[in-house]
């Protein structure tokens, strides 16, 4: 039987992701929940569970914090976080300290349940072939911490998968099959969604064209720009910044 920690401080959600689970898996046992990152360490201290469902922003000590303390004792636990907030530096913080997931509140229940399996199904060490590296699971997370790093500093920039493997001494191959396992999203589509995150920065904070914005965040052209946005954003960039103009930033989300 699989254990797995709650750790979330509104217990709506508490008993959302509960149900959520119940509903999906027979081969889960749910321990009791945590209302925040001190009660988390304690609990999986005295529980072990074998996933973590985690919030960031919690009273007292935050998830990362939490899970940093936690992996320490529990080195093999999967943590997957759910929160509300979408700033790319806390996905660099999870993916630093072994979190296998991040989602986006409010989560789909398909993808709670999809990254609850990969954590119970992903294994510690990277699965070798006679043509790879082998790589503990911290080397993994240092490789792609660093391929994160460059990613951020050169978004503005064409990125080739080719390129980054290269800084990272990897194969492009295997490069982008450890991203994807790891990471749960492709390469391509991880570098689309920072240039999107920073264009809705710009479309709320600046009175920045919509083509200046797309020639700032390296897109071919501003048509491009817009299509690519309303198919992550589901609305174009007009409307956004329309609905948004208000809001003074729209990296404010409400828990």
């Amino acid at each position: 039987m699989i254990k797995l920690l709650i750790v979330e401080d509104e217990p709506l959600e508490r008993v959302a992701l509960r149900k959520i689970i119940q509903r999906d898996f027979n081969n889960i046992e749910i321990i009791e929940d945590a209302k925040n990152g001190i009660e988390a360490i304690e609990k999986a201290k005295a529980h072990r569970p074998d996933v973590i469902l985690m919030d960031i922003r919690m009273p007292e000590t935050t998830g990362i914090e939490a899970q940093k303390k936690i992996i320490q004792f529990l080195p093999t636990v999967k943590t997957i976080i759910v929160t509300a907030y979408g700033d790319f530096s806390y996905a660099q913080e999870a993916i630093k300290y072994g979190v296998t997931d991040y989602l986006l509140k409010p989560a789909k229940p398909a993808d709670i349940k999809k990254a609850i399996e990969k954590a119970i199904s992903l294994n510690i060490k990277v699965v070798p072939t006679s043509t790879t590296p082998i790589f503990d699971s911290n080397s993994t997370q240092q490789l792609l911490m660093e391929a994160i790093g460059y990613i951020e500093k050169n978004y503005k920039s064409e990125i080739r998968l080719t390129e980054v493997a290269k800084m990272v001494h990897l194969n492009p191959q295997y490069f982008s099959r450890l991203f994807k396992k790891e990471l749960g999203t492709t390469f391509t589509e991880y570098v689309t969604k920072i240039r999107i995150d920073k264009a809705k920065a710009l479309l709320t904070e600046t009175n920045l064209p919509i083509y200046r914005i797309a020639v700032e965040l390296g897109f071919s052209d501003a048509a491009y720009f817009s299509k690519v946005f309303l198919k992550y954003e589901k609305e174009s960039p007009h409307e956004y910044k329309k609905h948004h103009e208000h809001n003074g930033t729209n990296l404010s989300i409400h828990h």
